[in-house]
């Protein structure tokens, strides 16, 4: 019976992949739910403005407009960590 060698396992995402997983999962999940609170809220007939009283509250317009950009953006740095750490393991083995 042939002896099997285990590799040694490599932890392959870092902890800045890690951060820009979770922040880029965070960031468009919860503005996805901002945009479903609002159209739910403005198809209930609750925002319907009273004498003094505003449509929708402010968070609810504007996060997930900075939200989305964030998120995308955490997106594109999680690709650029994992190119550049492919790249240092491809030269490693060379």
């Amino acid at each position: 019976m042939a002896k099997q060698t285990k590799k040694p396992v490599n932890k392959s995402a870092s902890r800045l992949e890690s951060i820009f997983a979770y922040m880029a999962a965070g960031l468009i999940g919860t503005s996805i739910i901002a945009m479903l609170a609002a159209l739910i809220i403005a198809a209930t007939g609750w925002a319907t403005p009273g004498l003094g009283q505003q449509l929708l509250p402010p968070i609810l317009v504007f996060y997930p407009q900075f939200g989305l950009v964030a998120g995308a953006a955490s997106i594109i740095g999680l690709l650029i960590t994992n190119i550049r750490r492919r790249n240092r393991e491809n030269r490693a083995t060379n």
